[in-house]
C-alpha cells in the first residue's frame, strides 16, 4: 500500500483517515504497555509457565500417619492424593494406600470400621460371584469366560505372582474369576481387551480377589 501511489480522488480519504489510524495505533500501544507492566513480561517474550511443585519422596508409613486422625480416620484425603501424585508410594505401602486412592472406603471410617467394611464387601463379592454364574446362560458364560481366559493366560506371566504352569494356578484363577464376575455384572460393558492389564497389578499387590475386584470396580 505504501508503494502504491493513491489515486487523486482517494487522497482526501486517506488524509482524513490518517489521524484516526494514528490515534488507534497509539491507543493499542499504550494498552500493550500497560498489560506488559501488569503481567511483568519481558519486552517481546511470552509469559513463563508456572513452576511445577518440587518432587517429594515416596509416601512412607510415617507420612501416611500424618494424614490420619484419631481412630485412624483419614482427615486430609486431597493432601494424601497430592503427595502420591508428586512422589509415589513406597512399594510395601501400596496395599494400604491404593484402597484409599480407588475409593474402596466411605469417607470418615476408623481403622476398625475399614476392616469391617472389607469383610462385609468380601462376603458380598462371594455371593455376587455365585449368583451371576448361576444366573448366566451357559452360552453367555462360555463366551465371556473364553474372552477373559484369552487375556488372563498371557497377562504379566513374567511376573513371579503370575508365573509358572497355567493349570491349577491360583492367581490366574482369581484373575479369571474377578474379571468374569465384573463382565457378567456389567453386561453392557462386559469384558474388553486390556482390562486384565488393569486388574493384574491390583491382584498382585492386594493378594486378595475380593479386594482387587473392589479396586477394579
Amino acid at each position: 500500500v505504501a508503494a502504491a501511489e493513491p489515486l487523486p480522488e482517494r487522497r482526501s480519504l486517506l488524509a482524513a483517515a490518517l489521524p484516526f489510524t494514528q490515534a488507534l495505533l497509539a491507543q493499542v500501544g499504550r494498552t500493550l504497555a500497560r498489560a506488559q507492566a501488569a503481567l511483568a513480561w519481558p519486552e517481546g517474550s511470552p509469559p513463563s509457565p508456572p513452576l511445577p511443585p518440587p518432587p517429594c519422596a515416596p509416601l512412607s508409613d510415617a507420612d501416611l500417619r500424618t494424614y490420619l486422625g484419631p481412630g485412624g480416620r483419614l482427615l486430609r484425603p486431597h493432601d494424601l492424593r497430592l503427595h502420591v501424585y508428586h512422589g509415589g508410594v513406597e512399594p510395601g505401602l501400596r496395599k494400604v494406600v491404593w484402597r484409599y486412592l480407588l475409593n474402596v472406603f466411605p469417607a470418615g471410617l476408623s481403622g476398625q470400621e475399614r476392616l469391617a467394611h472389607l469383610r462385609q464387601k468380601a462376603g458380598e463379592y462371594a455371593a455376587l460371584k455365585a449368583l451371576l454364574a448361576a444366573r448366566a446362560a451357559p452360552a453367555e458364560l462360555a463366551l465371556v469366560g473364553a474372552a477373559v481366559r484369552k487375556d488372563v493366560v498371557r497377562t504379566d506371566r513374567g511376573h513371579p505372582y503370575f508365573g509358572g504352569p497355567e493349570e491349577g494356578h491360583p492367581h490366574l484363577a482369581a484373575l479369571q474369576a474377578l474379571l468374569t464376575t465384573f463382565a457378567l455384572g456389567h453386561p453392557r460393558l462386559s469384558y474388553c481387551q486390556g482390562m486384565s492389564d488393569v486388574a493384574a497389578p491390583l491382584l498382585a499387590v492386594l493378594d486378595d480377589e475380593a479386594q482387587a475386584f473392589l479396586c477394579f470396580c
